[in-house]
């Protein structure tokens, strides 16, 4: 079964000519390792479900430094919604960190399909519920100390630390990979009592 059609049916239901009409107003996209599908500056029109690789969304501070925003692996979405629905140049960048599959669909396209098929809007409804969710947590971690917020990351991303740099988590948990290195040699050798 196609990973789309699969993601889509954990939440609703597609008969064949459904899906034959959703998988058509899709683009395949191939990336290589460092390729960008959205630049700081530019305005995202589409949203992207990741077939295969993974997939990075961060921003630059006015000090040059990386700010990881989310990841994207295989079956998981990733875009600027903000840039999309507000028609403005988005802050973000996207880019692939492996070679990386991804399918993408424009903004008409999508409100198009959400008009013919209801059960779409349904699907993308929960979907963002879902995800809101996910950022909602995640906010709730910036709050936390270093040790509490890795802690929190590794239960709800059990898998993450063997596909992502330490670089890359660092950023994503908002401290240094110095930072992220002590935090796991401490994990690793608990101080004696």
């Amino acid at each position: 079964m196609h990973p789309l059609r699969q993601n889509i049916e954990r939440i609703v239901d597609l008969t064949d000519q459904e899906f034959v009409m959703i998988q058509a107003a899709f683009i395949e996209k191939k990336l290589r390792k460092g390729q960008y599908i959205l630049l700081e500056g530019n305005q995202c029109y589409s949203d992207n479900f990741v077939i295969s690789g993974s997939l990075m969304q961060y921003y630059n501070d006015w000090k040059g430094k990386m700010h990881v925003v989310q990841f994207a692996f295989a079956d998981w979405w990733i875009s600027d919604w903000d840039s999309i629905l507000r028609k403005k140049p988005s802050v973000y960048n996207i880019s692939a960190l492996e070679p990386s599959v991804v399918i993408q669909i424009n903004y008409e396209k999508l409100q198009k399909l959400f008009t013919q098929m209801p059960k779409l809007e349904t699907y993308f409804r929960i979907s963002f519920q879902k995800s809101f969710a996910a950022q909602q947590r995640r906010i709730g971690w910036l709050h936390r100390n270093d040790m509490e917020r890795y802690d929190e990351f590794i239960k709800a991303y059990p898998d993450f630390e063997q596909q992502l740099s330490q670089s890359n988590i660092a950023s994503f948990l908002g401290m240094t990979r110095e930072s992220l290195s002590r935090l796991k040699n401490r994990k690793l050798r608990p101080e004696k009592e």
